[in-house]
């Protein structure tokens, strides 16, 4: 997992509010894992991942104490847990490498399609081969 931290700087100025310009400790996907309030010191974790979409929404990466310090003791957690939690790398049609894990007795894969759904053509066949 490629956990890395962002600072929005979408121009928010045709709202009608003010909207935050947080800086975000994402999973390497479109799930954050953290977030740092905008103009304080103060980090906020969250206990699961909250997808968010990017869509329209600007970011540039930095570094950040806290946020690095949070990202290598989540990043060595995620190392235990792979040593706990199956994997399987899936091939796509178009040659990309998936990693499908199961957590919890459920199939998940890294693609984007599973971020969406919470179901793919990747899980469904490492799930179907486990039978």
């Amino acid at each position: 997992m490629s956990i890395s931290a962002y600072r929005e700087v979408t121009d928010w100025s045709d709202s009608e509010y003010h909207v935050p310009n947080h800086t975000y400790l994402f999973d390497g996907k479109s799930n954050i894992l953290a977030y740092l309030i905008e103009n304080t010191d103060e980090v906020i974790v969250f206990k699961t991942p909250m997808k968010v979409s990017t869509t329209r929404r600007k970011f540039e990466k930095v570094k950040h104490k806290a946020l690095d310090k949070l990202a290598k003791t989540l990043q060595s957690e995620e190392k235990t847990l792979q040593s706990i939690n199956p994997q399987w790398q899936v091939k796509s049609d178009s040659g990309k490498v998936y990693t499908v894990e199961l957590i919890g007795g459920k199939y998940s894969c890294n693609c984007v399609g599973y971020g969406y759904r919470n179901s793919c053509r990747h899980s469904k066949e490492i799930a179907e081969m486990n039978k």
